[in-house]
């Protein structure tokens, strides 16, 4: 990881709560992130992920608890705050969809402060690094969503900011886009020292990008890990067998006995096991039940728990 530990937080969220009517959309969230650090917030829709972005921006005010940025509480010193930040929500809605992808950088930096000469130098280069420099006098509305995203990031980082809160930065993309994007936002945090907070149901984008992820349920927090101790933890390895032909119910009954698994015919004849265990001796056991019962293997496989994987069973497992 490129962030030092031994430093002050660049932004630091303590006992957040925050409630909609009788609905607890934030329960009591505290978190940290230093510098150079890409952290990412997942969670079920309306877990609290977007409520806590918009708290730490000060876009919704919260009930109780304490947020600072660079050292500065977000409810007296937004604005001042705000000048080391940079966001982009949801659905692209930071940018004007009736101008073009230079007059809204144009507009964005500008509002900032920015100098007439920095302002064509910066929106240059961000229109090159994002491949929007062929359109950038086409109007956004005549983009597709993933285009207009990429004009909501651009636009999001034109003041050079310190921080970067992004909510579903992918939103819209496709593959190779959302690929390009993932090489940019790495680059920000690596090499230029920026510090980010991305929300996404994207997960082999967040698996691929984050340093720690953070997984909240019902507005609180029920895994707070890095990536290699998310993996340590809660990775699971699932085992898939496939056999010549269909399997005897009793050999069937003597595989369910040894562990967890399940039972799937083939189209093209055969069956599918598939089961995840605590060691290979279990395996096996099984492949002695499946030859004492004369059923042959045609193939093994070993799959392991992705980020998606994992997600899904914590969210599952916890308060069900």
């Amino acid at each position: 990881m490129s962030f030092l530990k031994n430093v002050p937080p660049v932004v630091r969220v303590e006992n957040l709560k925050k409630s909609y009517s009788d609905t607890q959309a934030v329960d009591d969230i505290s978190f940290q992130i230093h510098r150079g650090e890409i952290l990412g917030i997942l969670g079920p829709n309306g877990s609290g992920k977007t409520t806590t972005i918009k708290s730490i921006l000060g876009l919704i005010t919260f009930d109780y608890g304490s947020i600072r940025v660079m050292g500065m509480d977000v409810t007296k010193s937004r604005h001042r705050m705000l000048w080391h930040v940079g966001a982009v929500l949801e659905g692209a809605r930071n940018v004007y969809w009736h101008l073009s992808p230079e007059e809204n950088l144009t507009y964005f930096a500008g509002i900032r402060g920015l100098s007439k000469g920095r302002i064509s130098s910066r929106i240059d280069d961000l229109l090159q690094r994002l491949d929007l420099a062929e359109v950038r006098k086409k109007e956004l509305r005549k983009f597709s969503s993933g285009m207009k995203q990429k004009v909501a990031l651009a636009s999001s980082l034109v003041h050079d900011p310190e921080i970067l809160l992004l909510d579903e930065p992918t939103l819209g993309l496709d593959v190779e886009t959302s690929s390009e994007v993932k090489k940019m936002l790495l680059d920000l945090a690596g090499n230029e020292g920026k510090t980010l907070l991305i929300t996404s149901h994207d997960m082999s984008f967040v698996e691929s990008i984050c340093d720690r992820v953070l997984i909240i349920k019902e507005g609180r927090i029920i895994s707070h890990e890095t990536m290699e101790s998310l993996r340590k933890k809660f990775s699971k390895k699932v085992y898939l067998i496939r056999t010549e032909r269909e399997i005897p119910d009793a050999c069937v009954a003597a595989i369910s006995g040894i562990c967890q698994v399940s039972f799937d015919d083939m189209e093209e004849g055969g069956c599918m096991l598939s089961m995840s265990m605590a060691d290979v001796a279990t395996l096996h056991r099984i492949m002695d039940e499946l030859e004492s019962a004369g059923v042959g293997m045609v193939d093994l496989k070993v799959v392991e728990s992705n980020l998606e994987d994992i997600f899904l069973d914590l969210v599952r497992r916890i308060w069900q």
